[in-house]
């Protein structure tokens, strides 16, 4: 037996994979989701039709891998971080789940005030916290109903094998947890009025919750283990879980992040911090954004683009995380046009604004660690075709490592490996490696960016 099947749910897709721990052969299967957008700053998904995705592309994907179900070890689960759903008391679910990008939380975002050095993470409107204290403010029926609250991870593992739990990442990522001793912080969620009744035990990556359900096209009893927050797997994929190595996950938002053994007490409370995919380990976590979606977004308008440190600049990232910088935006903005300004140069300058992001966090990143990272490496669907890679090796002058590929499926492989006592190896840097490119050139253009971001975010804010 060497092959472990697991399912990877992010907010459009979900992805399965099988992947052969003895030969490092994946196989995969996509099958979209909808997301549902019922007011301003709602985002909701239907729990029945997200379950039949799951089960569609499991299905496919074990058919595609071609082999007898006993020779599978176990079966895992990655997802979006602070999504989640409401069970009642019989195990249904209240009305729509929802996801991590809904904002409804925004009012209720103070009670997180102060909280950095217990929770890990300043007050936002997307985490689960506020989100929660929305729906029992908003709707009192709907949360007196409620007798389990589940993240989408916890919700599916639930569908898998029939135990409540949840992974400790995901009640890091969702400003719920003590993130040092790696359990729910119940004085705060007691003083604001969630308490933990309706909260299940937590657990740690790895952990083998229950057995496998019927109806999911592998043999009942197979092993369901706990995984972890989808951007630490990503990360643990291509040895992002080793000190001294900073991984860039850029796709449409870029997390960047370290893996520590300690959580990190930063004077200036940037970074989140949670858990890592292994006990024992936390995460530092910063973000440039949302500078792929836009990357993505000319693409598909305009012809390739001719990266250099050219007139434009494109204002569509953020240089460091920050309570600061993620309440307050610019608009998205191109400095710089002319006359003789082409598509090619916009889409230079909106993979360069990528880049420039990417440099800004991982130093900010590093400044909060106290040291300088021995390994960058960019993962991601953005790093597919090497030009964001490159640009990065450029803009900050040192080598990097390229995983295009990297993702869940070679982490959890090894998370289920490891917990049903096979032999698995942690998965280490990419082979892959671009050499360090002249930052000379770079420097003003860098500046200039970095002061047209703040220049923009005083006057003329994003509302």
């Amino acid at each position: 037996m060497s092959l472990v099947a697991g399912l990877d749910v992010g907010g459009s897709s979900v992805k399965a994979w099988v992947r052969d721990l003895d030969a490092g052969t994946t196989w995969q299967a996509t099958v979209p989701t909808r997301t549902l957008r019922p007011a301003a700053h709602r985002a909701e998904f239907e729990p029945a039709a997200w379950e039949r995705a799951c089960r569609a592309a499991l299905s496919e994907v074990v058919e595609r891998a071609g082999h007898s179900g006993q020779d599978y070890l176990g079966v895992t689960v990655s997802s979006l971080r602070q999504g989640f759903v409401l069970l009642d008391r019989a195990g249904a679910p209240l009305g729509p789940g929802v996801l991590n990008s809904d904002r409804r939380g925004g009012p209720y975002a103070g009670v997180l005030q102060d909280t950095h050095a217990l929770t890990g993470h300043w007050p936002a409107p997307e985490l689960t916290l506020p989100k929660l204290l929305a729906v029992r403010a908003e709707e009192p029926e709907r949360w007196d109903a409620t007798a389990r609250v589940l993240f989408v991870h916890d919700w599916l593992l639930e569908r898998l094998c029939g135990v409540q739990v949840t992974e400790v990442s995901y009640a890091c990522a969702g400003g719920m947890a003590d993130v040092a001793a790696r359990r729910w912080a119940g004085a705060l969620l007691e003083d604001c009025g969630i308490g933990t009744a309706r909260l299940a035990p937590v657990v740690e990556p790895g952990t083998v919750v229950g057995e496998l359900l019927a109806g999911w096209g592998l043999p009942e009893t197979l092993p369901v283990v706990a995984g972890c927050g989808d951007t630490q797997l990503a990360a643990m994929g291509v040895g992002g879980l080793a000190d001294g190595v900073v991984t860039v996950v850029a796709g449409s938002s870029t997390p960047v992040l370290a893996s520590t053994a300690a959580p990190v007490a930063d004077p200036l409370a940037r970074p989140w911090v949670s858990t890592h995919a292994a006990a024992g380990r936390w995460a530092a976590e910063g973000n440039a954004g949302y500078p792929g979606t836009w990357s993505g977004w000319w693409s598909g308008l305009s012809a390739d683009p001719a990266p250099g440190p050219g007139g434009v600049l494109a204002v569509t990232a953020a240089p460091y995380w920050s309570q600061e910088t993620w309440a307050v935006k610019p608009p998205p903005s191109l400095l710089g046009l002319r006359p003789d300004t082409t598509a090619g140069d916009v889409r230079a300058a909106l993979l360069q604004a990528h880049a420039f992001a990417v440099r800004g966090n991982v130093e900010d990143l590093e400044r909060a660690l106290g040291r300088r990272a021995h390994a960058v490496v960019v993962t991601g669907g953005a790093a597919a075709d090497g030009t964001l890679p490159a640009l990065v090796a450029e803009v900050l002058g040192r080598p990097v490592h390229v995983a295009p590929d990297g993702g869940a499926a070679p982490a959890g492989a090894a998370l289920v490996g490891r917990a049903v006592g096979a032999h698995a190896h942690v998965p280490g840097l990419p082979g892959q490696v671009l050499p360090a490119g002249d930052p000379e050139p770079w420097q003003e253009p860098y500046a200039r960016w970095c002061a047209a971001t703040s220049a923009l975010r005083e006057a003329l804010p994003e509302g």
